[in-house]
């Protein structure tokens, strides 16, 4: 690859940053399968990302404004991330929840237990059979 410059390194993670912004504005709206679309261009920015810092030291070492202006855009870009990944989190365990509720109603309303598969009554009872110690 060759040489990113500062200016080219700018824009790359303001382009992940407003991709990020459309992620959390979406996942606030509810708009699932907006995340879902925009997950490619996500994944695609994160790796040029990864790329590009994998040696950031010609871009973030010195004193000068543009390496300055660039560690403070790198550490927005890491609190929007970091506020991506816990709606992300929150979503996925709501799904979550979501889903072991369902389960759980399907259950309750079922006659699982009672019937065979052929639908013919089962042989043992909802109930198993209790014993009493009859010996004292």
């Amino acid at each position: 690859m060759t040489q990113m410059t500062h200016a080219g390194a700018m824009q790359l993670i303001d382009r992940l940053s407003r991709v990020l912004r459309d992620e959390i504005a979406a996942i606030g709206r509810g708009q699932l399968a907006e995340v879902e679309a925009l997950f490619p261009q996500k994944a695609k920015l994160l790796e040029e990302i990864e790329t590009t810092f994998a040696d950031p030291g010609p871009l973030l070492e010195g004193e000068g404004t543009q390496p300055a202006r660039l560690r403070e855009r790198l550490a927005e870009l890491q609190t929007l991330i970091q506020s991506d990944l816990a709606l992300l989190q929150r979503m996925t365990e709501a799904t979550g929840s979501v889903a072991r509720e369902i389960e759980r109603i399907r259950d309750r309303h079922s006659l699982s237990g009672l019937y065979d598969r052929d639908g013919t009554r089962a042989e043992k009872g909802v109930a198993t059979a209790q014993r009493f110690d009859r010996s004292i």
